[in-house]
């Protein structure tokens, strides 16, 4: 075996394996013991990549850099705040967002590396949005273990309906952008692909992801809005409107059950303006308890590792603050402003590739408490950091 090959192994399968969530099936249906044994080998093949290629490391991003400084920011900050507080921190467990960030920081630094990664992770993407559409269809909730009779949405291989929803979104933006065939047959490929992409996402009934695809679509589709065409589009925004506020009766024969009428009830309310009838699954009511009864508490050095977590805050950004405290979560934002920055400064091409997925991730931080510890997005982010700061080439 080559030391390329070699190399590409060490970071691409780890990654792979989190993108497909494998620990939490092997853990599911074979035994905690092989799954904590894919976790360590996960981190050997990390760690043996790194010892590769650190001598033949190219040109660092300065932008991916700040996520290790982050990541050191919050463990100075909430290590001893969990020491403090006497609240329990798994250290291991913490860092390995770490460990990956620093890996793929030093995998990615090489131009063709990324290029693999790039169609590595699609391809993972998609596949891995493949199989949540088949385990929703023979109603197998990874969340239960097992078959799920009365299974309303899409939970797919993440066990939770939104973090499917955000990998739906991050898949069809990759095929979208970085996937441009010439022949025909691949064209319709293509277009195949992302439908089932798109139904993937529907399936999951996630308000927060149907914005988010929307606003993402209109980015991606950018050119497209222009003279009488942006003229067209913005005439037709009333029906769009009429439609969504009538969702309700459109929808009345459809037989939508539990959390797909409720989806629905949800999206006809926010477009009425009748927000105090959102339902928001309670996920309001446990940000507000956690600012209310611990942030405030302690507001400079935060209560400690994955604090927030233990509390089911989902939102990712008062998690930082609840762990970390104020400083790294002004840290967490401005490195998040220089990302946009960055994206903007681009060239179109990776401008309308980066902004969309930065958009999706930034949102999606609003309702879930996993975007910054899931290996497969800290990877993604770092990717993201090196095509900003590639001022060589204009395209992704």
């Amino acid at each position: 075996m080559s030391k390329k090959l070699l190399i590409h192994l060490c970071f691409l399968l780890p990654f792979v394996q989190t993108t497909f969530n494998a620990q939490v099936f092997v853990t599911t249906l074979v035994s905690d013991v092989l799954a904590q044994l894919m976790a360590y080998g996960n981190l050997g093949l990390l760690f043996l990549g790194m010892a590769l290629i650190i001598k033949d490391k190219g040109p660092l991003s300065r932008t991916a850099k700040l996520w290790i400084i982050f990541f050191f920011l919050y463990l100075l900050f909430a290590v001893p705040a969990s020491a403090l507080n006497n609240n329990p921190a798994n250290i291991l467990v913490a860092i390995i967002p770490l460990i990956y960030v620093l890996g793929f920081y030093l995998y990615l630094s090489q131009p063709e590396n990324r290029r693999v990664f790039k169609y590595v992770a699609m391809l993972a993407f998609v596949l891995s949005g493949i199989l949540s559409i088949h385990l929703y269809n023979i109603q197998f909730s990874l969340d239960k273990g097992g078959p799920d009779i009365y299974m309303d949405r899409s939970n797919g291989v993440y066990a939770d309906a939104n973090n499917t929803a955000l990998a739906a979104i991050v898949s069809f933006i990759f095929v979208f952008k970085a996937y441009n065939p010439t022949k025909r047959f691949y064209k319709i490929l293509k277009i195949l692909v992302l439908l089932i992409v798109f139904y993937g996402l529907f399936i999951t009934f996630s308000n927060t992801g149907f914005m988010v695809f929307i606003i993402s679509l209109v980015m991606l589709n950018h050119r497209f809005f222009t003279g009488i065409r942006l003229i067209a589009g913005l005439a037709l925004l009333p029906v769009v409107y009429i439609t969504l506020a009538n969702l309700n009766e459109i929808t009345a024969d459809m037989n939508l059950v539990g959390q797909q009428r409720d989806k629905i009830n949800n999206i006809v309310n926010i477009v009425t303006f009748n927000t105090d009838e959102v339902d928001d699954s309670g996920r309001n009511y446990l940000v507000m308890k956690l600012i209310k009864n611990y942030v405030y508490k302690n507001p400079f050095m935060g209560n400690g590792v994955d604090f927030a977590i233990s509390q089911h805050a989902h939102n990712t950004r008062v998690g930082v603050w609840a762990d970390a405290g104020i400083f790294v979560l002004l840290f967490f934002l401005f490195m998040l402003f220089r990302y946009f920055l960055q994206a903007m400064r681009s060239p179109p091409d990776k401008r309308y590739f980066i902004l969309p997925i930065l958009l999706t991730l930034c949102i999606f931080m609003l309702s879930l408490q996993s975007v910054i510890n899931q290996p497969y997005l800290m990877a993604l982010f770092v990717y993201m950091g090196y095509i900003v700061d590639d001022r060589e080439s204009e395209t992704i």
